[in-house]
């Protein structure tokens, strides 16, 4: 899987994060949760790992990160995007806002 060697020569760090948040499962996310969700599982989970990391300050908002997701089978989507905290992705300062930059990988059909 071409996802996998990418990883593999380009991923400069990794840090599991045990007994964490979950930004988008909050009731006032919801609506995150589903349009995230709608455009692909793997896409959500990416999102949501890239927000855990940022919000329990292990990446440095002025860093270039990938977000990899997928579904119980496995990493199939992986996307970059705008560092921001989660309290900031609807900023009305848009150097702050979500925004996803590029999509590297998705998968052509839904699990």
């Amino acid at each position: 899987m071409w996802l996998r060697r990418f990883l593999d020569e380009y991923a400069l760090a990794s840090v599991a994060v045990d007994e964490t948040h979950l930004p988008l499962h909050r009731r006032a996310m919801d609506a995150v949760q589903r349009t995230l969700y709608a455009v692909e599982q793997g896409f959500k989970v990416a999102m949501e790992g890239i927000l855990i990391a940022i919000d329990r300050d292990l990446i440095d908002l002025s860093k270039a990160v990938v977000g990899v997701g997928g579904s119980g089978s496995g990493a199939d989507t992986a996307l970059v995007a705008r560092l921001t905290r989660t309290a900031e992705i609807f900023a009305g300062d848009q150097s702050k806002k979500l925004e996803v930059r590029e999509i590297l990988a998705l998968p052509l059909e839904k699990k």
